[in-house]
């Protein structure tokens, strides 16, 4: 059969291609998709472990110390560390990630996230720095910016193992808050011990200017210039009054977050009951094979078509390729009969 000029190729020179070739171009794909088929239904399913919790307000009392101190022109000891990204970053930083690689689970049997990976231990931190890349692939971290939650999600081949590592994740969260609390609880104790001594000492010499106001001054009814600076005293006693008091109250609530010991995160969902098996995705993986296959099947059949219409129309030059390329295979074919000859002489 004559082949059309490389020129002259329309729509149903294409078609033709891929109807000469139908048994190829249908049976590899059909192949491909049934292998991949199989291969996904027979691997071991994945299950998720679902949980969420949203950070703790401020307690007022906390508020009002940082509005004391913007007051009185100081840094407040306390760093901004509620919102739901901090969060997030915190649930990816590496020393949570460490955390979670080096507990022991019972799903496990009592082993780790870096057996559980399949890493050998070898007296080093490799497979720990291993592992915590390799989890970073089976937990994800979401946040909702408008209700402020956090959602988490951590799948692996066990349900057990699943909630637990979820449930790892919520305990760290948290603890690093209580931990950050109390410290930030001892800050602000200091911080507000020194002021409340300063205070003290503002507020004394204040009542004694007062006090020593009046032994000098018996008759101020006469006097409206004495009147005035009575005026001024008190109002510099009351001021320094009232900071006295809001400093010694912020100091017992200072004291009370340095020793409290409660949750700082509210959880929504537990882990522990909300696992449910991962979608495995099939149609759409098998979907991607077999397209994929298509595309590499036909752009090899239209790639021989056009070579044998490109050989057709120029007989010379194909059969110099064919000689050229007989002579490359004998040069390597040469090159690598040397060393084997230079082996049997030895």
């Amino acid at each position: 059969m004559e082949l059309p000029p490389v020129s002259s190729v329309s729509v149903w020179t294409y078609a033709n291609v891929l109807l000469k070739r139908w048994r190829l171009v249908l049976g590899l794909p059909l192949a491909a998709g049934a292998i991949a088929t199989t291969v996904l239904l027979l691997s071991p399913r994945e299950y998720t472990a679902y949980a969420s919790f949203v950070p703790q307000d401020p307690i007022p009392v906390q508020v009002g110390l940082s509005q004391l101190a913007s007051q009185l022109g100081l840094a407040s000891p306390r760093v901004s560390t509620g919102s739901p990204q901090f969060y997030a970053d915190l649930l990816h930083s590496r020393e949570v990630l460490r955390d979670v690689v080096t507990t022991p689970y019972a799903a496990l049997d009592g082993r780790t996230l870096v057996d559980y990976f399949g890493l050998r231990q070898d007296g080093t931190s490799r497979p720990i720095l291993r592992a915590i890349r390799r989890v970073d692939g089976i937990y994800a971290v979401r946040t909702d910016r408008v209700t402020g939650v956090i959602h988490l999600e951590v799948y692996t081949k066990s349900e057990a193992l699943s909630a637990a590592v979820a449930n790892r994740f919520i305990e760290l969260v948290n603890d690093y808050n209580l931990k950050r609390r109390q410290s930030q609880g001892r800050q602000e104790r200091e911080f507000v011990e020194e002021r409340l001594t300063q205070s003290q000492m503002l507020l004394a010499a204040a009542e004694d200017s007062l006090s020593s106001f009046y032994r000098h001054n018996r008759r101020l009814q006469d006097s409206p210039e004495l009147q005035a600076r009575e005026a001024r005293l008190q109002r510099q006693v009351a001021l320094r009054q009232q900071l006295y008091i809001t400093l010694s109250q912020n100091y017992e609530a200072a004291r009370i977050e340095e020793v409290r010991n409660t949750p700082v995160i509210t959880v929504i969902e537990s882990p522990v009951g909300l696992v449910a098996p991962r979608p495995r995705g099939t149609a759409a993986k098998v979907f991607v094979v077999v397209f994929l296959t298509l595309v590499i099947i036909a752009s090899f059949a239209y790639s021989s078509d056009y070579l044998l219409r490109a050989r057709a129309l120029a007989p010379g030059g194909y059969e110099e390729f064919a000689r050229l390329r007989g002579g490359v295979a004998e040069d390597v074919r040469n090159l690598m009969r040397r060393p084997k000859t230079r082996r049997e002489h030895a």
